[in-house]
């Protein structure tokens, strides 16, 4: 009996330390995966206003780019898909954590963006903090200016695909943008809308 409970032991021992290995591994892994991406962001955005975690994932074929002394920072373990393009533009765009930005996403700076923890934007979404001010009165547009009011988008949100955001616009924690629709006004927290112009859902 004393044999069997001693390999019963040994088994279980063999066991619990194949799971420390396979999770150290993980570690290491893990830990390799970042002070690679640390390098890597290092040399792809060196000097050029970009701060991005080394737990996020930027591809390859996404397009990150802060222009006039402007700045872009994405959080921890976000994912910047292939496609998508982050443009300052001369403002700030500041990504908090866990976003993710799916592929054909545009994401203008102009008069800064702030997304905040957990927001989910899907494909083809367009985010523009600026509006060209057109006069009734004959002056060409492209001498009437622009706002740059700026867009905040808070914590947890769901922007549908194909959604466009337009100046001067914060959506509150929670709340979800259907796809296809174009939010010209402020959403509140934990509402629903969809349309063109979006409106609240019953």
């Amino acid at each position: 009996m004393n044999s069997v409970r001693e390999v019963e032991a040994d088994s279980q021992a063999i066991m619990a330390n194949r799971g420390r290995v396979r999770k150290f591994a993980r570690n290491v892994r893990r830990l390799a995966g970042q002070c690679f991406r640390t390098i890597a962001y290092s040399a792809r955005f060196a000097g050029r206003g970009v701060h991005v975690s080394s737990t996020s994932w930027v591809a390859v074929r996404a397009t990150v780019r802060a222009q006039r002394g402007a700045t872009i920072e994405i959080g921890r373990g976000c994912e910047i898909h292939p496609y998508a393009m982050i443009l300052s533009y001369g403002g700030s765009i500041r990504i908090g954590d866990l976003v993710s930005v799916n592929p054909f996403t545009i994401i203008y700076g102009i008069g800064d963006v702030t997304i905040g923890s957990g927001v989910r934007i899907a494909t083809s979404v367009t985010v523009i903090p600026a509006n060209h001010v057109a006069h009734r009165d004959g002056t060409p547009l492209v001498e009437s200016g622009v706002t740059k009011l700026g867009i905040v988008i808070e914590d947890n949100v769901w922007v549908g695909a194909g959604a466009r955001i337009l100046d001067g616009v914060t959506i509150g924690r929670d709340a979800v943008i259907g796809a296809g629709s174009v939010v010209t006004r402020s959403v509140p927290p934990g509402a629903r809308v969809a349309g063109v112009p979006a409106r609240a859902l019953p």
